[in-house]
């Protein structure tokens, strides 16, 4: 074995190691269901001795080494924010739908807010109860909830969420871009009472 080799050696080694021990904590913020941040797991991998150099930031040693813990584990995730920023999961935790919000989250609440009620309008379509959002992974408290609803209301960008009640007097959201106000109504009455009326 030749001289340069024989000094890679240990450098291959340590460099498994971090691998390995980064996509230990992503996997474990994955588990107690968080995303963890780029400058996160740079921070901790660095306060754990896991590279040979100082980790100044996403180049050299410290970026290589984020970018081949996803390349080499295929349950490793990426998530990059409209910022720029970066932030990682395992998908043996969490789906990518949940990751999504899990990002979305660190936002702007009121756009993540319209934005499902907008999905689920279209797509299925049903309007949402407004106690989904004080349900992990919004987890919003009843009274934020009711906040942003109330700031979303004179909003132009959110002209198109609209509430309706149902007998139970639970509140709906829905989309008028999607669904006319009378069928959000039937919609909503079904889901809250008729359907358990009805198995």
């Amino acid at each position: 074995m030749m001289k340069t080799e024989k000094a890679a050696e240990p450098n291959r080694v340590k460099e498994t190691e971090s691998i390995g021990a980064i996509a230990a904590m992503i996997r474990q913020e994955s588990k107690a269901g968080k995303l963890i941040s780029g400058p996160e797991i740079l921070r901790r991998a660095a306060d754990q001795e896991l590279f040979s150099t100082p980790a100044a930031g996403p180049g050299g040693e410290a970026g290589s080494i984020l970018r081949k813990v996803v390349d080499e584990n295929e349950d490793l995730h990426e998530l990059a924010a409209e910022d720029g920023s970066r932030s990682y999961y395992s998908s043996h935790f969490m789906t990518e739908a949940y990751a999504g919000i899990l990002l979305q989250k660190q936002g702007d609440p009121l756009r993540l807010i319209a934005e499902i009620v907008r999905k689920n309008s279209a797509a299925y379509p049903r309007p949402v109860p407004l106690e989904l959002f004080t349900q992990p992974p919004f987890g919003l408290t009843p009274h934020e909830a009711l906040n942003d609803l109330e700031r979303m209301s004179v909003l132009d960008e959110y002209r198109d969420i609209e509430t309706t009640h149902t007998s139970t007097s639970r509140v709906f959201l829905y989309s008028t871009r999607h669904l006319d106000p009378e069928h959000a109504s039937m919609l909503a009455e079904w889901f809250d009472v008729g359907q358990s009326n009805n198995p």
